[in-house]
């Protein structure tokens, strides 16, 4: 009686004030009144709440669209809260509804009409349609609504196609799928009204789903939820209209011959007899188009419409399958109820189409969503569980297979990131679906075993660039460290990079599927033998073979068949250990060069006679050198050659690594083959080689549980020793290797592992000074400087056989206060002109003279002469060799024995008569290099410059003033006038960082040897050029340091040096910050400043 007193005393009145007075604020009452009303206890209650309102409404039609809005928002409230229970006001309400919108007249919708009365009169056609009852709905759909339904559903379908607003869309796709009965609050296992709604409306049904299939591929702007919609809304529809729910159907579903021959009629190619009764063209007349209208209200879903449609519906799933690579999970997710759902109720009457939803579904059967996987393969198990569907796939399989192995090169030269991960998303749940004794017998056949496995190797086809042909001269220092993070970081395998794939979930679902391939023992034996037999061919895709065993072998994260990848891991080992394999050549030959002996006219472009034309055709074609030129060109190495090979030895690198890696602590038997090989490719100048062989090489240091490189080097020195021997045995070229794995052995070696390969080192430093071994010359100071300077690292551990070493550069430890340096500098009578004595020093010659007296009194033997240490006798003897090397004309070994003589200088600090004749010797070729602006040279020259400054001291001061002093100024000063070009590159230049080099170690240089006067006016001068604002940024910061560092030097002559220039705009700034920092403060004004001057 509450609900009845309420509905008179307030909310009849304020629906009656409305009626008579219908506006905004007496429609806000009758809202306030209803809320919370339960119109579903009388149904009284709807009639005299409903019918007044949807009249009202009728009667506004055209009129105020903000207060239509507002009450079809009012009519969706009360609608929402009862259920419709008469066919008529159902019908009624959706009438008068679309009228708000639509021109019945017109078939279109109103012109200008708002967005929110657009959504008001979605809703409410929504809650109209969801909040009637089945009794109702039957009575509403039949043949006399059809008009009516059709005007709904193309209104929906406009909004859905036009629109932008998202709401607006978004309710348009709930409404359509409440229109075809299959929103969630459906029954669906009310068979009789389904098929009664599909039957009134199916004749809407193409404009139905183009629309949704638009929808569903459009970008991403729309949104994934209206995308999602889309996909549900298509999956769910097709579903209705296609559902087998027949007893004719029911039966089928269970009789095996029945259900195979639905795959006999997906071939067929031959239109059924009146097909065009169903699908007429655009340009049919309207007598055609009232005829097919007529014969599809007549027959319905007839069996002839099922098929012809299904067939239509062939592009939309065939499109539609790029939805399985989609990042979003939610449409994917939507695509994967759709298939599912399509492949459980509809696979007869999709008989032409149901290979495609099958393949969809075991694609997203391994899909990375655990519940989209989980639903896709429960959909496999439950269709293979049918008994007319159990050999479903092993029956299919091969066609399946020659579809997608003819199309995937296609896929894959297309590089659309999308459509590859769709495909190989599928081969991979292909290959987990069907039967391993299946696939055995399909690739058993030879044309279906070279089409799988060449398109396997296409996707992993490698590219190759100029990165690959990097190399690094100087000694390379072995990086150090825990070995699992080195592990972890070199197992990026930059090496690996696929020309067709572009994503790295595109490359771990394939590295997936070779894991499938590896892990079914009746697979991987056969695609094993293929591929070797390409790599023994020397095939052009054999660097891809190579990478696919591997994949397939040494997958860690796959369990299965282990004792079979056990034996293919071994007999990979056993092909990939040959040495045609590690003797491949990594660097491209010179480029051709025309021959300078030709005349000069050979190569000008002219147009003679006939008969000269002739004579100079026949000069051209014909050369005294072409007699040869088959066989040079034959055995020329190419850049392409060249990056093959590097890439080749990467992967065999790669391979050696993953093995050992899968085989563990057996891979041992495999050391004595190894070791010294993937040693010798760490050593290699190649940057990706050298992480290719530290990968292989950590990789099995690991498997053997080694803790450290030094112990597995240790352990294996015996191999080592053997291979080293050999190789020393042999020709030159294998001399050189074995010099090279003895640079890589030093640095991983430990001081007590060395003294076995002293009669290396004496068979090297003979070697290295015989005239033929020149080209073998770098390997030899490689070693040489590896060598040295792993002896500066055992120094402490030779404490107990070396004299105490004196500590050089104590100049930073003894410094005086600022003060006391200050007037130590200014009570010197001659501030600038103290080392103007210069010219009077003794002639270098003659100073020369006596310290090669010296020298050679210091070699003769003497009775009382301290023995030295045998690490210092071999260091005095490389140096003595290296020296030599310094004025070749090969960049590289000038680098390399710049930083060998670098290396060994600081050995021999303790030991100055062994010191100081070296140093003589190496003075006049280093004093060439500084005159030949070699700038990646003066880079190491400077350094070792450096380095004679801290141990030499007096004994280079002159020279070095006399000699070097002056070039490092020019050099400074010609560099100092476009650096400033160098802020603006992002490569910087070889002399930008002999700049840079400079400027940060010239005031310890100067510290060392202690130098004054004008040279040091001089060098002072040179570096405040490097103050001005239009230097880079890092070299004003190391000139500021530098002054910096010598103003407790010598502060007066630093002030001096920047007053000259604190009045200069562009110098301003940073003199001001060096004087402030030292102490003092320059007046802002300038006749101030040049006061200060003066």
């Amino acid at each position: 009686m509450m609900h009845l007193e309420r509905y008179v005393t307030k909310i009849k009145p304020a629906i009656e004030g409305f009626i008579k007075e219908p506006n905004k604020d007496n429609l806000s009452a009758v809202e306030r009144e209803i809320e919370g009303f339960n119109f579903g206890e009388m149904r009284i209650y709807q009639v005299q709440t409903l019918v007044p309102l949807v009249l009202k409404l009728d009667e506004l039609s055209g009129e105020n669209q903000e207060l239509r809005t507002s009450l079809m928002n009012c009519l969706s409230n009360i609608v929402s809260h009862t259920y419709l229970a008469d066919d008529k006001g159902l019908r009624s309400i959706l009438v008068v509804v679309l009228q708000q919108i639509r021109d019945p007249k017109a078939a279109a919708m109103l012109p200008n009409l708002s967005e929110e009365i657009k959504l008001a009169a979605i809703q409410c056609i929504f809650e109209a349609l969801r909040r009637s009852t089945s009794d109702v709905l039957e009575s509403f759909y039949v043949k006399e609504t059809a008009m009516l339904l059709g005007q709904i559903l193309l209104t929906l379908l406009e909004i859905i196609e036009r629109e932008k607003y998202r709401k607006l869309v978004q309710s348009a796709l709930q409404c359509l799928l409440v229109a075809f009965y299959v929103h969630d609050e459906s029954d669906p296992v009310d068979v009789v009204l389904r098929n009664q709604v599909a039957d009134t409306i199916f004749i809407f049904l193409p404009k139905v789903l183009i629309v949704l299939f638009k929808t569903s591929l459009k970008d991403d702007t729309v949104g994934e939820t209206i995308k999602s919609m889309a996909i549900q809304a298509l999956g769910r529809i097709i579903c209705i209209m296609f559902e087998e729910t027949t007893d004719e159907y029911m039966k089928m579903r269970y009789d095996v011959d029945a259900f195979r021959n639905l795959f006999n009629g997906t071939n067929g190619r031959i239109e059924p007899e009146g097909e065009f009764n169903y699908f007429g063209k655009k340009k049919g007349s309207i007598e055609q188009n009232e005829e097919r209208l007529h014969q599809m209200q007549a027959e319905l879903r007839s069996p002839q419409w099922v098929a012809a449609t299904s067939r239509r519906l062939r592009p939309i799933f065939v499109e539609t399958s790029i939805l399985r690579a989609h990042e979003a999970l939610r449409l994917r997710k939507s695509y994967a109820e759709m298939c599912c759902l399509l492949l459980r109720h509809c696979a007869h009457n999709l008989r032409s189409n149901f290979l495609h939803i099958l393949e969809s579904v075991l694609a997203l059967s391994e899909d990375e969503d655990p519940e989209v996987a989980q639903r896709c393969r429960d959909t496999l198990l439950h269709l293979q569980e049918m008994p007319s569907s159990q050999g479903i796939f092993d029956e299919n399989a091969e066609m399946l297979l020659d579809a997608h192995l003819n199309k995937w090169p296609r896929i894959l030269h297309r590089c659309e990131d999308n459509e590859q991960f769709a495909e190989l998303l599928f081969f991979k749940g292909f290959l987990r679906s069907v039967n391993a004794q299946k696939l055995q017998l399909l690739l058993l056949v030879p044309k279906n075993l070279e089409m799988f496995v060449t398109c396997l190797l296409t996707a992993l086809d490698l590219s190759t660039s100029r990165e690959l042909l990097n190399e690094e001269y100087s000694l390379r220092r072995m990086r150090e460290g825990d070995s699992k993070d080195l592990a972890a970081e070199l197992s990026k395998l930059t090496w690996r990079q696929f020309k067709h794939l572009g994503s790295d979930r595109t490359v771990a679902i394939l590295y997936d599927i070779a894991a499938i391939l590896g892990a079914e023992p009746t697979l991987n034996r056969l695609i094993f033998d293929y591929c070797q037999d390409l790599i023994k061919q020397k095939s052009m895709a054999m660097n891809e073979a190579v990478l696919l065993l591997t994949l397939m072998v040494t997958r860690p994260a796959v369990k299965a068949a282990r004792e079979s990848r056990l034996e293919l891991a071994r007999l990979l080992l056993d092909q990939l250990l040959c040495d045609e394999h590690w003797n491949l050549a990594l660097q491209p030959d010179a480029a051709w060069r025309l021959k300078v002996d030709k005349p000069t006219h050979w190569f000008e472009e002219r147009t003679p006679g006939i008969y000269s034309s002739a004579v100079e055709v026949r000069t051209q074609d014909c050369d005294s050198d072409d007699e040869q030129s088959e066989q040079v060109v034959s055995k020329r190495v190419s850049i392409a050659d060249a990056q093959f090979n590097v890439l080749h030895t990467c992967l065999v690198l790669d391979a050696v690594g993953h093995c050992a890696t899968f085989i563990g602590d057996t891979f041992d038997r495999y050391i004595f083959l190894s070791l010294h090989k993937v040693l010798l490719k760490v050593a290699s100048s190649n940057t990706i080689v050298h992480q290719a062989a530290s990968f292989a090489f950590v990789s099995m240091q690991l498997a053997l549980k080694y803790a450290e490189p030094s112990h597995f080097i240790e352990c294996s020195t015996d191999y080592i020793t053997f291979h080293l021997n050999a190789l020393l045995k042999r020709r030159s070229n294998e001399s050189t290797a074995a010099v090279d794995i003895l640079t890589v052995v030093l640095q991983y070696s430990s001081r007590g592992n060395v003294p076995h390969l002293d009669s290396l080192f004496h068979t090297i430093r003979e070697e290295c000074s015989k005239s033929h071994q020149t080209a073998n010359v770098h390997s030899y100071l490689r070693v040489f400087n590896a060598f040295l300077k792993h002896v500066s690292n055992w120094q402490g551990d030779a404490e107990a056989e070396v004299n105490a070493v004196d500590q050089p550069m104590q100049v930073d430890d003894e410094r005086q206060s600022v003060l006391s340096s200050w007037m130590n500098a200014l009570k010197k009578p001659q501030l600038l002109d103290d080392l103007n004595g210069d010219a009077d020093m003794p002639d270098s010659p003659a100073q020369d003279d006596q310290e090669n007296a010296g020298a050679e009194d210091d070699t003769v033997p003497e009775p009382m002469k301290p023995v030295l240490p045998r690490h210092v006798e071999m260091v005095k003897d490389i140096l003595s060799q290296v020296i030599k090397f310094v004025s070749t004309a090969e960049q590289s070994q000038q680098i390399a024995a710049i930083e060998c003589f670098s290396s060994g200088l600081p050995l021999l600090a303790a030991y100055e008569n062994e010191l100081l004749p070296l140093v003589h010797l190496v003075w006049q070729p280093l004093v060439e290099k500084f005159r030949q602006k070699d700038a990646l040279v003066l880079n190491r020259c400077f350094t070792l410059l450096h380095l004679l400054g801290i141990y030499a001291k007096d004994f280079i001061l002159k020279r070095s003033l006399s000699d070097v002093i002056p070039q490092l100024k020019q050099f400074l000063k010609a560099a100092s006038r476009h650096s400033s070009t160098e802020a603006k590159q992002q490569a910087k230049t070889q002399e930008y960082k002999l700049q840079l080099k400079l400027l940060q170690s010239l005031a310890d240089f100067i510290l060392g040897l202690q130098i004054e006067g004008k040279h040091l006016h001089e060098l002072m001068s040179t570096a405040a050029l490097y103050l001005a604002q239009e230097q880079p940024p890092e070299l004003q910061t190391l000139a500021r340091q530098f002054f910096l560092e010598l103003a407790v030097y010598n502060g007066p002559f630093v002030y001096v040096t920047l007053l000259q220039r604190a009045h200069l705009k562009d110098y301003k700034d940073n003199v001001n910050q060096i004087l402030e920092a030292m102490g003092f403060i320059l007046a802002a004004s300038g006749p101030k400043a040049y006061d200060l001057d003066q």
